[in-house]
C-alpha cells in the first residue's frame, strides 16, 4: 500500500478518532475507530474517500439516539434520516 501523501509504500491499515461538524453547522460529533493510514513520515490521516463517506453519512443518518460521541460502524448502521416525517 502506498502512502497518498509521500507515496512511501511502507503504510499501514490502522483507526483514528476524529471531530465532525454536523451539516446544520450547530453540533459536533467525535467519531472514533475510523479506518485510516499510518504512514512514518506523515502519520495518521484519513483518505479523501474516507472523509466524503463520513461527510454523506452524516447528512443522511439520523443521529438523534446517539450522544456526541460514536464508533464509525455505528454511523454507518445508523437508520437513515425519514425525510417525509420532517416537519
Amino acid at each position: 500500500m502506498q502512502c497518498t501523501w509521500c507515496e512511501k509504500k511502507e503504510v499501514q491499515e490502522t483507526t483514528k478518532t476524529c471531530y465532525w461538524v454536523m451539516p446544520d453547522g450547530k453540533d459536533y460529533v467525535e467519531i472514533s475507530q475510523i479506518p485510516a493510514k499510518s504512514c512514518q513520515n506523515c502519520g495518521i490521516y484519513l483518505t479523501d474517500e474516507m472523509n466524503q463517506e463520513i461527510d454523506n453519512h452524516l447528512y443522511m443518518k439520523d443521529l438523534s439516539d446517539y450522544s456526541n460521541s460514536i464508533t464509525f460502524n455505528d454511523l454507518l448502521e445508523a437508520p437513515v434520516i425519514d425525510v417525509f416525517s420532517l416537519k
